[in-house]
């Protein structure tokens, strides 16, 4: 402790790491509860069949799933995405084999992409309201980070087409 913390300045850190941890083991739990209905509604099964209707290749399949998380991204949370999507398309991608890694990285940054892109870009109404300077507005935030956006992708279409990449330093 320096002189200026106090124990309960300690406590209330406690508290605060309490509220998040179970937040998370909520995310958790419902995530669980989300997986075991959609196992008994058979709903991967059905979605699976309904994609593979399509008879669409690997990298058509993959624009469509970035596609979505890039729109999820602008209004849902990555966890939230992640939780919801990816159960439903891991029954369509094991048919073509992919490496679930490669997956993983292709699905946090489609999510992380929609973050920053408006019309609600949530890492940008966080940044804003972290700044909290009236000089900045928030058209300025999505502007500075349009560039990151636009690199990020141009980062995931390499990823998509060349999967190697991300799995070279396993």
């Amino acid at each position: 402790f320096t002189p200026t913390e106090t124990w309960r300045d300690l406590w209330e850190v406690l508290v605060e790491t309490g509220y998040i941890t179970a937040t998370i083991l909520f995310l958790i739990i419902t995530a669980s509860m989300y997986s075991r209905m959609l196992g008994v509604a058979a709903l991967p099964t059905v979605f699976g069949e309904w994609i593979t209707g399509f008879d669409l290749t690997l990298n058509e399949l993959m624009f469509v799933y970035v596609l979505l998380m890039v729109l999820l991204g602008t209004i849902i949370e990555t966890a939230s995405i992640i939780l919801i999507v990816v159960p439903l398309f891991l029954v369509v991608l094991d048919s073509f084999g992919v490496d679930l890694v490669w997956f993983g990285i292709v699905t946090v940054v489609g999510a992380e992409i929609g973050l920053l892109t408006p019309p609600l870009g949530i890492s940008c109404f966080v940044i804003k309201s972290t700044i909290n300077d009236p000089t900045v507005s928030l058209a300025d935030i999505f502007a500075g980070a349009f560039p990151f956006a636009v690199t990020m992708l141009l980062v995931l279409i390499i990823l998509i087409l060349y999967p190697s990449l991300s799995l070279a330093l396993l």
